[in-house]
């Protein structure tokens, strides 16, 4: 005779165990319910930081220098940042007809940056009190540098605070602590001035 399954079962704040029934194949069926990322965002994982001041793209893949940095300042063994989404806004167009892609790479572990006053947002409300930390204009050890999200190309319009893209993540890139996730633009035209950004869970892993 099989042992029944059982799991927790949480209703509001309330957990009791509960029997799971299964089907006759021994399948058990799930309904999502509710929205993904819920759950994260209802424990208060979920945060994110942008830059505010205007950074150039470049006209090169980028190397030692990042237009943002966003550096994981919890201790080894803790919290590592699941990175949800990243994001890159022209603010600052310079002409009719441009394009720029977004970079991104994760170092290994460094030294902190000097705080450069970014305020760190919660999903849900919540004043942020990690150790999380982001500037603008860093040096770094080129790490890898790819690009993500498909690029951005301007073909009429005026010379205003113009395109952006938001790339889904979804956790293909993870910080570990003590490291840092590093962002720029590379820009069809010199001269072109972007903020960016990300928003990333929090969460203890357990890294290879």
């Amino acid at each position: 005779m099989a042992d029944p399954i059982s799991g927790a079962i949480r209703k509001g704040n309330t957990i009791s165990q509960g029997t799971i029934a299964l089907n006759e194949l021994a399948e058990q069926l799930m309904a999502g319910g509710l929205p993904p990322y819920t759950e994260m965002a209802r424990k208060g994982q979920g945060w994110g930081t942008m830059s505010t001041a205007a950074v150039a793209g470049l006209v090169v893949r980028p190397t030692t220098v990042a237009a943002f940095e966003i550096f994981n300042g919890y201790l080894t063994g803790a919290k590592s940042l699941i990175i949800d989404r990243l994001f890159w806004f022209n603010l600052v167009s310079t002409a009719v007809v441009e394009g720029f892609s977004g970079w991104a790479q994760v170092t290994g572990p460094k030294a902190a940056v000097a705080s450069g006053g970014f305020v760190v947002r919660g999903n849900t409300g919540k004043t942020y009190g990690g150790p999380v930390i982001a500037a603008a204009g860093t040096t770094v050890i080129d790490s890898g540098w790819f690009p993500w999200g498909q690029a951005y190309n301007k073909a009429a319009g005026g010379v205003v605070p113009f395109g952006a893209i938001s790339e889904k993540v979804e956790g293909r890139l993870i910080v570990p602590p003590l490291c840092s996730l590093c962002l720029h633009v590379v820009s069809s035209l010199v001269g072109e001035t972007f903020t960016q950004g990300a928003h990333w869970f929090e969460e203890q892993l357990t890294l290879e």
